[in-house]
């Protein structure tokens, strides 16, 4: 292979070598830190898409992404209504250990409905939020609406999906919408999550550990 065809093949290298070194793992990644990553990721698209001009090979993978980045969030965040909602006292029938609440996370799946209606669950069990200790009604209605078009976390990520012989084309009817709209309203709820919900929950358990 020539030195050519090499250079057609490979990235270009950065300007300068430490900027060839990644840091990935260790103690501070978990699902918020992952959930911001690949919401980082879709919104990098998403400006090359908006101001590149239209590719119609990069709303499914911006789709994708934030879709991940969602579900993500979710899970981080049922994670720590539920051990707030023990610190308050909660003593009702749903077991809220930590490894009950991961094994219904695993039951739950990629259903960002479920999520956000577990979610919704266990922040109305939280005391000191007062009135509005609840996942807001646009939040809802969008993360319903996007579960509705990608139930299990596969239509953006296949071509096909389902098991032979159920199988089907995700796509099977070619259309044209306003995906400009639609993601806007998907990176407001990726910053809402990861930002907002987030920096709240963690404030509540902040305060709770600290005696407050």
């Amino acid at each position: 292979m020539s030195d050519h065809d090499n250079d057609v093949l490979n990235l270009p290298r950065p300007k300068w070598d430490h900027h060839e070194i990644a840091i990935l793992g260790g103690s501070q990644e978990d699902d918020l830190a992952m959930a911001g990553n690949y919401a980082s990721a879709a919104e990098i698209l998403a400006l090359h898409w908006i101001e590149k001009g239209p590719d119609d090979g990069l709303p499914l993978p911006i789709l994708y992404l934030y879709r991940h980045s969602l579900e993500l969030a979710l899970k981080w965040l049922i994670r720590v209504a539920a051990r707030c909602a023990v610190r308050d006292g909660y003593a009702g029938q749903e077991n809220l250990s930590p490894a009950r609440v991961d094994e219904r996370l695993r039951d739950l799946g990629h259903n960002l409905k479920d999520l956000a209606d577990c979610l919704d669950r266990y922040m109305k069990l939280l005391k000191r939020f007062g009135p509005n200790n609840s996942v807001d009604r646009d939040s809802q209605k969008l993360l319903r609406k996007l579960s509705s078009a990608d139930e299990w976390g596969d239509a953006f990520r296949y071509a096909v999906i389902g098991k032979a012989p159920n199988s089907a084309p995700a796509r099977p009817t070619q259309e044209s919408r306003n995906f400009y709209e639609e993601v806007n309203e998907l990176h407001k709820l990726a910053i809402l999550l990861t930002h907002g919900y987030s920096t709240e929950l963690y404030n509540y358990e902040e305060m709770q550990t600290s005696g407050f």
